[in-house]
C-alpha cells in the first residue's frame, strides 16, 4: 500500500531541543566534564612557548610537574588521582585519556585566560597519546557487544518486505514509530511488547494476503490525505505537466477487480470549499491514463456539502502496483492585485487564502467483483513453482517456503527450520486450497523471531569478554542493513553462505555494489535524515504572523534540497568535507525564490552551481538545518551552537540541569533587548557560563539567517552581528568564517562524521574503546582524500563491525 512515510513527529528528540531552553543549557556540567576541565588545564598550563622550543615534553613529565600536586591520592582534585607512570601507558585508563584527547583535539582546553600551548605542542601531544592508546587497543581488541536480538525497526521492516516479496507498502499505518537513542531509531529496538507483537501479527496477515493475492472477506479502503498547509496553485513535482496541485499515490491493488476512487477537496473552517470562485476541472488517472474528468462548480447556496460528492469513479483495475493521480488541469494563473509581492503560500483563509480549489484526500475502496488474484510482481516472486497435481503440492510448497525462509531469515535453512511454516501451510490448505496454504506459511514466516529480529549468536566455548569474529552470514546481514536498511539480496547471501566474504577484496566488492544500487538511498533517508535532523522538519511550524510565506511546499523543498545534496556526495563519491565547503546545491523555483536566487523556474529540482560569495552552498547554509535549529518565532544561537557541537564537531554539551528558567522573551515594545545581550546576561552566571561560552559564539555566526533560513542584514532595525568564536577561542565572522574555522582543522568534523556513521552501521552507541577504530577508519580515508566510499570501506573492515565481544 502507499502513503508517504511520516517522518518522526516528535519534535527534535535527537538530543537537540527536547527539554532544552536557552537558559537550561547553561548550568550543565557533569562530573566527567568537571574531571576533564581539571585534568587538561593542569596538563596544558605547563606548555609555554619556551618549553615547546626546547622540544616535546613527555606526558609523564607534564603529569609529574603540573598535575600530581592536585591530582594525587591525598587531594584527589576533581575526584581524580593520576600516577605519573601511567602517562606513558594511557591504555591502562583509556576511558579518561580518550576524553582528554577529544578536548585537546578541539583545542578547547585549557580555557581562555590561562597559558596555552602552541599548535605544534598540541599536535604532538595528541598524536603521542593517540598512538599509545591505539597500541594498547591493538594488543587487546575490544569490539564491543551489540544486542543478541535487535528487532527490525519500522523502516527496516518496510524495506525487508519490499525486497523479500517485491511488495511496496508504507509501514507507518501498520507499525508505531521507534524511539531514538544515540541519534538513531534502530539502536534501542530489542523489546517486543504484547501490544507491538499484536501490531506485527496484524501486519503479517495484511501483507501475506496482499502478496499472495487473497482479498479480504469484505472490501476495504485506504485514504491518503494531503497536509492542510500545502499550497496547490502551481505544478507539483512528479505529477503530469500541465496540471496544478493534487497528489500521486503508488498503490498495490490486491486483485483483478473493480475499485472506487474518490477525491475530496480542501475546506475552510466554515466547511466551504476554498478557492472555488468559478468552474474547475479535476482529472483522475491511473498510470498516466485518464479514467475520470469532472467539473467542480460553485454552489448556488452557501451549502458546500455536495460540491465534491460526484468526484468518484468505479473502474476495473489489474492487480499489482499502479500510480493513481488526482490533479487539476492548469488554467492561466490569476494574480492577486497588491502593492507588495504576493505570497507564494496560499492555504490560510484569513492571511493568504487559496486562489483555486485544492485536493484534500484521495480514497481507494475495494476490491469489488473480484475476477482473479492477478499476475503481480509479488506472486511472481513467491510462486517459484506451480503444482500440476495434488500429489505435487507439498513438494512445490516446500520449495516455495524454503526459498522464502532463506531470504527472510538471512541464512541457509534446513528441514527443522521448515517444519513450523509447513504446518501452517497444511492448515491453510485444508480450508482454502494450495494458495491459501502458502499464504498461511508466509504469515508464519513474517511473525517468526528469525525475521523480526536480527540475531547474532555467540559461538559455544567462549570465555567471558572474549572477542570473536562474526561469520560471513552475520557479516552479510550487517552490511546490507548498514547500506540498504534491508535484508541481503541473493548475490550477497549466496557469497556469504559459501564463505566468500572472507576472501581478499570480496567484502569491498559487495559494499561498492550495494552503494551503487538505488536501495542505498536508505543512507540518505535514514542516516542523513536522523544525523541532520531532517525528520524533524515535519513537526516544524514557524509562527505564521512572522513568517506568513512558510508552507508545506517550502518544508518539503528544504528537506529535498539537503537529501539531494547528501545523495550527490554518496553517488559521486565526493570528499565528505564537501558537505561543508560545496558551492552548489539543489533548487526548484519555490526554494530559489525563498533564497533570493534568480532564473530557477518550475517545480523540478535541479543542481545549481553557485557563484563566489553566494550565501548558499554547504550544510550550514541549508534552510532545513537553519529551520530545525530555530524556534517558531526567532533564531536560537544556543540550539544552533549545540547542534553544530553535537553533530558536526563531536563535542555535545552536557545535558541541561533541572530548574533552570527559560530565557525571557521581549514583551515590551519600548526598548526590546537584543538576543545577544539577553544571552550575555545568562553567561554572566558562573554556573551557566561554562557551556554557553562554547555554544553561543558558534550559534551567533549563523545569525545572518533568520528562523526559516532567509538571509538578513538587519533585525529589528539593527545591523545583524554575526561575530562569534570557535571552540578554540579563535574569532569567526559569519557562516563563511565558521566554515573556514572547521575546515582549517577538519579532523574534528571528520571524526564526528565517522562516529555518527559507525554508530549507524553498528546499531549501538559508541564507547571509549571504539575510538581506536574511529582513528583507523579516518587514517585510511585520508589516503583517499576522505571520499565517502573510503569511510564505508574503513567501517566494514573495522574491529567493531567485523567482531563481537562475548558477554
Amino acid at each position: 500500500m502507499h502513503g508517504q512515510v511520516a517522518p518522526d513527529e516528535r519534535p527534535l528528540e535527537n538530543g537537540l531541543q527536547a527539554g532544552y531552553t536557552e537558559a537550561s543549557f547553561e548550568g550543565a556540567m557533569t562530573s566527567t566534564w568537571r574531571t576533564i576541565l581539571l585534568i587538561v588545564p593542569a596538563l596544558c598550563a605547563a606548555w609555554q612557548l619556551e618549553g615547546a622550543a626546547a622540544g616535546p615534553v613527555s606526558p609523564s613529565s607534564l603529569v609529574e610537574r603540573y598535575c600530581v600536586a592536585c591530582h594525587n591520592s591525598n587531594t584527589k582534585a576533581g575526584n581524580l588521582t593520576l600516577d605519573p607512570a601511567t602517562a606513558l601507558q594511557p591504555g591502562k585508563q583509556p576511558e579518561v585519556w580518550e576524553k582528554v584527547v577529544r578536548r585537546l583535539r578541539a583545542r578547547s582546553m585549557p580555557p581562555g585566560g590561562v597559558p596555552r600551548p602552541d599548535e605544534a605542542t598540541y599536535s604532538h601531544l595528541v598524536a603521542q597519546l593517540e598512538s599509545l592508546l591505539d597500541q594498547a587497543a591493538a594488543k587487546n581488541p575490544n569490539p564491543g557487544r551489540t544486542d543478541a536480538f535487535r528487532r527490525l525497526n519500522r523502516s527496516e521492516y518496510q524495506n525487508a518486505i519490499r525486497d523479500l516479496l517485491e511488495l511496496e507498502l508504507e509501514a507507518t499505518g501498520l507499525l508505531p514509530a521507534d524511539d531514538s537513542s544515540h541519534g538513531f531509531d534502530h539502536v534501542t529496538v530489542a523489546n517486543l511488547s504484547p501490544t507491538l507483537m499484536e501490531r506485527y501479527l496484524n501486519a503479517a496477515q495484511k501483507i501475506s494476503r496482499l502478496a499472495v493475492g487473497l482479498p479480504g472477506r469484505s472490501p476495504g479502503g485506504e485514504t491518503f490525505q494531503l497536509p492542510a498547509d500545502l499550497t496547490q496553485e502551481e505544478h507539483v513535482e512528479s505529477l503530469p505537466l500541465g496540471t496544478r496541485g493534487g497528489l500521486a499515490v503508488r498503490y498495490s491493488f490486491p486483485a483483478d477487480a473493480e475499485y472506487e476512487i474518490q477525491v475530496r477537496l480542501q475546506r475552510d473552517r466554515n466547511e466551504h470549499v476554498e478557492g472555488l470562485r468559478q468552474a474547475h476541472d479535476l482529472e483522475i488517472s491511473i498510470d498516466g491514463v485518464r479514467v475520470g474528468l469532472f467539473t467542480v462548480r460553485p454552489p448556488a447556496s452557501p451549502d458546500h456539502s455536495q460540491v465534491d460528492q460526484h468526484l468518484k469513479v468505479r473502474i476495473p483495475v489489474k492487480a499489482g502496483p499502479h500510480t493513481v493521480i488526482a490533479a487539476f488541469p492548469k488554467k492561466a494563473s490569476p494574480l492577486l492585485e497588491t502593492e507588495r509581492q504576493p505570497y507564494a503560500a496560499h492555504f490560510n483563509m484569513d492571511r493568504h487564502p487559496r486562489i483555486n480549489p485544492a485536493v484534500f484526500s484521495l480514497t481507494i475502496n475495494g476490491p469489488y467483483a473480484v475476477q482473479a488474484p492477478g499476475d503481480t510482481p509479488s506472486r511472481k516472486r513467491i510462486f517459484v513453482c506451480r503444482p500440476a497435481s495434488l500429489e505435487e503440492e507439498e513438494t512445490c510448497a516446500q520449495r516455495i517456503l524454503t526459498t522464502l525462509l532463506r531470504r527472510a531469515w538471512r541464512r541457509p535453512v534446513n528441514e527443522a527450520d521448515l517444519r513450523r511454516p509447513f504446518e501452517f501451510f497444511r492448515q491453510g490448505r485444508k480450508s482454502g486450497g494450495f494458495e491459501a496454504g502458502i499464504e498461511m506459511g508466509l504469515r508464519a514466516i513474517l511473525v517468526s523471531p528469525e525475521f523480526l529480529f536480527r540475531i547474532e549468536r555467540d559461538p559455544p566455548g567462549l570465555k567471558a569478554g572474549e572477542a570473536y569474529r562474526l561469520s560471513d552470514v552475520e557479516l552479510a546481514s550487517r552490511l546490507s542493513f548498514f547500506l540498504w536498511s534491508s535484508i541481503p539480496d541473493e548475490e550477497l547471501l549466496e557469497a556469504a553462505s559459501r564463505g566468500l566474504l572472507s576472501q581478499p577484496g570480496a567484502l569491498d566488492k559487495q559494499a561498492l555494489r550495494l552503494l551503487a544500487d538505488a536501495r542505498s538511498q536508505a543512507l540518505t533517508r535514514n542516516f542523513a535524515g536522523q544525523w541532520l535532523h531532517l525528520r524533524n522538519l515535519a513537526s516544524v511550524t514557524p509562527d505564521m504572523r512572522l513568517f506568513p510565506d512558510f508552507d508545506d511546499n517550502l518544508r518539503q523543498a528544504f528537506r529535498k534540497e539537503t537529501e539531494l545534496f547528501f545523495e550527490s556526495i554518496v553517488r559521486e563519491d565526493r570528499p565528505v568535507t564537501d558537505l561543508l565547503s560545496a558551492r552548489y546545491t539543489y533548487l526548484n523555483e519555490r526554494l530559489a525564490k525563498h533564497y533570493g536566487i534568480a532564473n530557477v523556474y518550475g517545480s523540478r529540482f535541479r543542481r545549481v552551481e553557485l557563484p563566489a560569495g553566494s550565501m548558499r552552498g554547504g550544510l550550514l547554509r541549508h534552510g532545513s538545518i537553519l529551520t530545525v535549529t530555530s524556534y517558531a518565532t526567532r533564531t536560537s544561537p544556543v540550539i544552533r551552537g549545540s547542534w553544530i557541537l553535537a553533530n558536526l564537531l563531536g563535542l555535545p554539551p552536557p545535558p541541561p540541569p533541572p530548574g533552570v528558567p527559560a530565557l525571557k522573551e521581549n514583551t515590551s515594545s519600548l526598548k526590546p533587548l537584543p538576543l545577544r545581550e539577553r544571552l550575555a546576561q545568562h553567561r554572566a552566571n558562573a554556573a551557566c557560563a561554562s557551556c554557553h561560552r562554547l555554544m553561543d559564539p558558534i550559534g551567533f555566526a549563523l545569525e545572518n539567517y533568520d528562523a526559516v533560513g532567509r538571509w538578513r542584514d538587519q533585525e529589528g532595525g539593527r545591523a545583524v552581528d554575526a561575530s562569534g568564536s570557535f571552540v578554540d577561542g579563535a574569532p569567526v565572522e559569519g557562516v563563511a568564517g565558521l566554515e573556514k574555522a572547521i575546515l582549517a582543522r577538519p579532523e574534528l568534523f571528520l571524526v564526528a562524521f565517522t562516529e555518527k556513521l559507525l554508530t549507524y552501521a553498528l546499531g549501538r552507541g559508541l564507547e571509549y574503546y571504539d575510538a581506536p577504530a574511529v582513528r583507523q577508519v579516518l587514517a585510511e580515508a585520508r589516503q583517499q582524500q576522505y571520499r565517502f566510499s573510503s569511510f564505508v570501506r574503513g567501517i566494514i573492515h573495522s574491529t567493531p563491525f567485523q567482531m563481537r565481544r562475548a558477554p
